[in-house]
């Protein structure tokens, strides 16, 4: 009996490995955008230092820096919009478990010794063990009610890491966090950090595509359209939200691990603000409703309007920053990524819509 058996189809291959059967499909269509977009991300930053530096004689440590921001909004942004899609709710406390992830990676760290290599699942398993503890919240409340339970929770860890600054730092943080990479020279630094980020990215975006297009995608797409008709299904709502909830929190909070490793320490009020919160929040929403591909577009929008807002208009960058992308989601009612699909309609992907009730 053959281990490897290939069956051309039109279109399409399917290939018999294992007793399990798998299709790739041929057609250019169908995968050469996703690597074209993978390339330009690879060398994005490359063109950027050689173009800098050749033209303009400058080290580009603000723009790559700009690009690492932007991975970050994705890194939140991505997980975030599978958990909208999943509860059928829209939390307003993603910046909550980048801080868990970020505390609990710079805590480790400093009073334990932990490796960033520890600290990674630990910071994962945290923000996931957290998400399990308040995932009844997307059951029995919905509305105005989940938004203010969810916005809530960074403002009582801020107020926490005041009330017991000798163990968070308050303002001033946690010091001493290992660093990630450390080379000496700070723009191969940044540079090496943009990859790992990306690579990160990368891999959220990888596992995100395939729970969406698989059957447990599926019934996510059904319990956000509608719940009753998800139960009249014999969709189990509640395990699909817990487990959803639980896994995307602990996915964010890796986020937040990140920041730590990448600084060398971790302030959470700097990313317990509310402007950070909408700056998440306005990278899901403009990168489209429900769509994750648009969600990385739209943080390297907002990162790079973000550098050149601050560049440009100093203290007032925060008000014209916020203006613009005020009007954009006026003006883009789908985001970019409904630009795209109007004219390259594929299949269907849920969508996030917020209910009245």
């Amino acid at each position: 009996m053959s281990i490897l058996k290939l069956e051309p189809r039109r279109g399409r291959m399917i290939i018999h490995a294992f007793g399990r059967k798998y299709d790739w499909i041929i057609e250019p269509r169908y995968w050469r955008n996703p690597i074209i977009g993978v390339i330009t991300l690879l060398a994005l930053p490359l063109l950027m230092y050689f173009f800098a530096t050749g033209v303009f004689g400058i080290r580009p440590v603000a723009l790559l820096s700009a690009l690492i921001f932007a991975n970050i909004l994705a890194m939140i942004g991505t997980p975030l919009v599978l958990q909208i899609i999943g509860t059928g709710r829209v939390s307003f406390g993603p910046h909550f478990f980048v801080a868990v992830g970020g505390y609990t990676a710079a805590l480790l760290s400093k009073n334990y010794g932990f490796s960033p290599a520890l600290t990674l699942p630990a910071s994962f398993f945290m923000g996931a063990l957290i998400g399990l503890g308040l995932s009844p919240i997307t059951i029995i409340s919905r509305g105005i009610y989940f938004v203010l339970i969810t916005l809530l929770l960074p403002f009582i860890l801020w107020e926490l890491t005041y009330w017991r600054s000798d163990v968070f730092g308050a303002e001033t943080g946690i010091p001493g966090v290992p660093l990630l990479i450390f080379t000496g020279d700070v723009v191969l630094d940044i540079m090496i950090y943009y990859y790992v980020s990306i690579a990160m990215v990368l891999i959220l975006l990888f596992f995100t595509d395939r729970v969406m297009r698989s059957r447990y995608g599926f019934m996510m797409g059904v319990i956000n359209e509608d719940e009753e008709v998800a139960l009249s299904y014999g969709i189990d709502v509640a395990k699909i939200k817990v487990i959803t909830f639980t896994l995307t929190s602990g996915a964010i909070a890796v986020a937040g691990w990140f920041l730590a490793h990448y600084q060398g320490s971790f302030t959470g009020p700097v990313w317990l603000q509310p402007s950070f919160l909408i700056l998440i929040l306005l990278t899901t929403t403009l990168g489209g409703k429900g769509a994750v591909y648009g969600v990385i577009a739209s943080a390297y929008f907002i990162a790079t309007l973000r550098e050149v807002t601050r560049t440009q208009f100093g203290e007032m960058s925060v008000v014209v920053l916020f203006i613009i992308l005020l009007i954009l989601l006026y003006i883009l009612p789908e985001g970019f990524w409904g630009l795209y699909r109007k004219r390259r309609y594929r299949e269907y992907v849920p969508s996030i819509r917020i209910r009245r009730a």
